[in-house]
């Protein structure tokens, strides 16, 4: 690569499959040691997971390249290949619910909060993650059907407020960000004994309030909580692609970046027989959250197209195979050459067809994603843009 550009990441929910997607993609940038140069992350769901995990494994820093292809992968691909999250939260779900028949109708995103610490060995708090990268964990809050955002200097939404105060366990804010309505569940949050505020002025011309230095430089005023309570469920339910954390509608990518990889691993569900039980949250819920999903793509993909105000990027999408995505660009002569032995359609499309859950990944599944997220990132990197990224081997 020659002039190295400030990478933003938005990667996408999806459960374990997004996170083994995602660790693809990190990967073929760390292959050309792109990793130093992530400047903002923001993650929902899957995304979320993987996110926490690789800050876990490297003892809450952002890798360098190599650190994470010799020592954090490895880990990572162990990790998600021997803990069933999805298994181990049915049986605690059950001998709960023997004790207590009443928990029946509760949530299970605190159970997944203290999974992810006892099995996942994520024990950190939302306030010990790094300045830099900005990282940006999203969830939904219920009561406003706003885009809570977790960072480690404020979380909350315009709506309800904010509070300064984020020592609260980081696999909290993962449970919240991943707790899908009806297979997790929202992570109720007690809002009591926390100061909370609202902005009483805009930020500046061309700042990000996600930015801890204009945050302190704005006017604030306290405010009461509206709620003594509230649920904080999956981000995927506002945006599943966590596009909204590094791009603003009408004015661009967001938090100086230059370049920005939106990978989308929100899988292609295939047809599915009508279930009287799940009809009703499948139509109200799935076909909302992919219509969301759709027109913020199309937004993302009109301004990476035309390079809106210089911005540059690529929108990485499973399902896609190398063949398709280099014939759709100058390289398609280079198409037997590149891809001689990469991933055929069938394949890709098993890869996206892999379920959203928090099952274990076999090895064979885990490799598959990993391979796709791979294979997609680096040949839409090189395709579209190969002033800034060559073709690498896997």
């Amino acid at each position: 690569m020659t002039d190295r550009p400030k990478i933003g990441l938005a990667l996408s929910g999806g459960g374990v499959r997004a996170a083994g997607f995602h660790l693809g993609v990190l990967a073929r940038l760390a292959r050309e040691d792109c990793l130093e140069d992530v400047v903002a992350i923001s993650t929902v769901s899957g995304g979320s997971l993987g996110v926490g995990l690789v800050y876990t494994l490297a003892g809450m820093r952002w890798p360098a390249s190599r650190e994470f292809l010799d020592e954090i992968l490895p880990e990572a691909r162990r990790v998600m290949t021997s803990t069933s999250l999805q298994s181990l939260l049915l049986w605690r779900f059950l001998r709960q619910v023997i004790k207590h028949p009443t928990h029946l109708f509760g949530t299970r995103a605190d159970d997944l909060s203290t999974l992810l610490r006892r099995n996942w060995g994520i024990t950190a708090s939302l306030k010990d993650i790094p300045d830099v990268p900005r990282w940006m964990i999203n969830a939904t809050c219920y009561e406003t059907a706003k885009n809570w955002r977790f960072l480690n200097f404020r979380m909350g939404d315009y709506a309800f407020g904010y509070t300064e105060q984020t020592d609260i366990p980081l696999s909290d804010a993962l449970a919240a960000s991943a707790g899908f309505p009806g297979l997790i569940g929202p992570l109720v949050f007690n809002t009591k004994g926390r100061k909370w505020f609202k902005y009483v002025d805009s930020p500046a011309p061309g700042r990000e309030e996600d930015d801890p230095a204009v945050h302190r430089s704005r006017r604030t005023q306290t405010v009461p909580p509206a709620f003594r309570r509230l649920h904080l469920w999956d981000g995927g339910v506002y945006d599943n692609l966590g596009a909204e954390g590094v791009h603003a509608i009408g004015r661009g990518w967001k938090h100086g970046i230059e370049f920005l990889i939106t990978s989308d691993a929100g899988g292609q569900p295939g047809p599915e027989a009508y279930r009287v039980l799940r009809a009703p949250l499948r139509i109200i819920i799935g076909v909302m959250m992919d219509q969301v999903r759709s027109l913020r793509s199309r937004i993302l993909i009109d301004r990476i197209v035309h390079r809106r105000d210089g911005n540059r990027g690529v929108l990485l999408r499973t399902g896609n195979t190398c063949a398709k995505i280099l014939g759709d660009t100058s390289h398609r002569g280079e198409i037997d050459a590149r891809c001689p032995s990469c991933l055929i359609e069938e394949a890709a499309k098993r890869a996206a067809h892999i379920a959203t859950s928090l099952k274990r990944l076999s090895p064979d599944d885990f490799e598959l994603l990993f391979r796709h997220g791979f294979e997609v990132a680096n040949c839409t990197l090189y395709g579209y843009n190969d002033d800034l990224f060559g073709y690498v081997e896997r």
